[in-house]
């Protein structure tokens, strides 16, 4: 067997949510990560191509695979041998509720400010109980055992933070292959975190950097994530820093910025055919300019305070209809608890507001399809996002694309919030189409929505499309694997 490489991602594929006798197969979803990782899949021929390690978490996964979780799935890039790895329900949630999301997630967007002690709602990080940890170090555990037995393969490119441990694990195990890893989310701020790095936390915390460090190559979003990586990987683990790299363990640990890209085609492709929402036409019918929120209604997203500048916004008298969409997403993890309370509030002085200014407010939590989404992006005259971190934010490179299509006179303007990736990527676009918000500052971001609403400091340039198209998905993965597979 000549393998070309492996991905390993905390979630599979796709799911198989219908059994095999069912006449409605399986399909991938839009994620992030598969959209960005999905270029570089190498058709399976037998004997050579990808193999992707991920978790068998759909319902009927089982009767799809065989005896050690193997199967063959169709993608449009061809065959995909793909393998599940099954965890009992009290293992995965000690790995995915705890420590990934009560724990890391929220530890890990901690880059510029105390979130939990500014905002009210955001969760402090959780420092994990032991048989969570536990059950952390089983699933990494499980996943690097996996892929050493890949023993043909030339490269093991482990995906984000729910996998931090693969790293080291592959080379306690003599994995043979360039081993990668590429972190989707921020890497935190030492000096900020610290706070929440006591005891178990901290222990946690070192032993998730000496994971990392196990990787010959590690990738992160912007050159300020490799910058906070090694001052805590120093700091953590005594690694030296070096040109592009840091020394540990006696061997040179590559470090860069890849930023992650969006696959063009299949926004545009959506964008020619799906048909414009109703709730368009109501605003287009009233007169009243269309600002859209499209996001998972996660802690990190800045959406009460975004809400909270729509109420800003009505209140100086500007009329404007917002439709806001927040997905559901990890739902009984309780760090989510307390945003739900926080964007009830908002949502209920907003909506008042909107009515005073004789503009219409809507936030619904939903999930919508992928034609949907990229309808509203493509139709609105602003684009929202407001994330008080983020690794990259793709919403507004895809709403970039999506607007590709409407004159440059009546395109939108983006606002994004400024510690997300996207807005370093693309800085030198602030005027045009692309402008960064600081989420807290709820007064400064009422003023820069009033402002895009009458297109300043610009809309949506061509320029900034093309360098969206030069920097899409197929380069981001190919440039991480080229600097993988290239000299040491």
């Amino acid at each position: 067997m000549h393998q070309t490489g492996l991905i390993l991602a905390n979630r599979a594929y796709l799911d198989h949510e219908s059994p095999r006798w069912a006449d409605s197969p399986s399909s991938a979803g839009n994620g992030g990560l598969l959209a960005a990782v999905r270029p570089v899949i190498e058709p399976w021929d037998g004997h050579s191509g990808t193999t992707w390690i991920g978790a068998g978490l759909g319902r009927f996964d089982r009767e799809w695979t065989d005896g050690r979780g193997f199967e063959l799935i169709e993608t449009p890039r061809g065959p995909l041998r793909h393998r599940r790895l099954y965890f009992g329900s009290s293992t995965w949630h000690g790995h995915y509720a705890e420590v990934s999301n009560s724990f890391l997630w929220p530890l890990f967007h901690l880059v510029r400010d105390d979130l939990p002690a500014r905002t009210g709602y955001y969760p402090a990080p959780a420092a994990p109980a032991e048989p969570d940890w536990r059950s952390f170090v089983a699933v990494n555990t499980a996943f690097a055992e996996a892929a050493a037995e890949e023993r043909a393969a030339r490269w093991c490119w482990v995906q984000d933070y729910q996998l931090a441990l693969v790293p080291e694990l592959l080379r306690q195990r003599r994995f043979p292959g360039r081993i990668g890893f590429f972190l989707h989310i921020p890497f935190p701020d030492i000096e900020t975190a610290r706070p929440y790095l006591e005891g178990g936390a901290l222990v946690a915390f070192r032993r998730v950097v000496e994971g990392l460090l196990g990787a010959d190559l590690l990738g992160f979003q912007t050159a300020a994530d490799v910058q906070r990586f090694h001052r805590a990987a120093g700091e953590l683990c005594g690694a030296a820093p070096l040109e592009g790299a840091v020394s540990f363990g006696g061997r040179a640990v590559r470090t860069a910025a890849f930023p992650v890209g969006i696959d063009i085609e299949d926004v545009l492709e959506v964008a020619r055919k799906a048909p414009t929402s109703p709730r368009v036409w109501a605003a287009r019918s009233a007169g009243l300019p269309l600002v859209v929120g499209l996001e998972r209604g996660d802690f990190t997203k800045g959406i009460p305070e975004r809400l909270a500048a729509m109420t800003h916004a009505f209140r100086r008298g500007a009329r404007f209809a917002y439709l806001g969409i927040a997905a559901p997403t990890r739902e009984g993890v309780r760090a989510y608890d307390a945003l739900e309370e926080a964007l009830e509030m908002a949502s209920a002085e907003a909506r008042d507001a909107a009515a005073w200014a004789g503009g219409s407010f809507a936030h619904v939590r939903a999930n919508v399809g992928w034609a949907d989404v990229v309808a509203l992006q493509r139709e609105a005259d602003v684009v929202f996002t407001s994330s008080l971190s983020d690794g990259q934010n793709l919403v507004p490179l895809q709403a970039a694309i999506a607007q590709s299509l409407r004159p440059p006179t009546a395109r939108a303007v983006i606002l994004t919030g400024r510690d997300a990736g996207v807005a370093s990527t693309f800085a030198e676009f602030a005027s045009e189409g692309l402008v960064a918000v600081d989420p807290p500052d709820v007064p400064g971001m009422a003023e820069a929505l009033c402002d895009a609403l009458t297109g300043r400091p610009g809309r949506v340039s061509d320029r900034f499309i093309q360098e969206i198209r030069r920097r899409d998905a197929q380069a981001w993965a190919t440039g991480f694997l080229a600097a993988l597979e290239g000299p040491c």
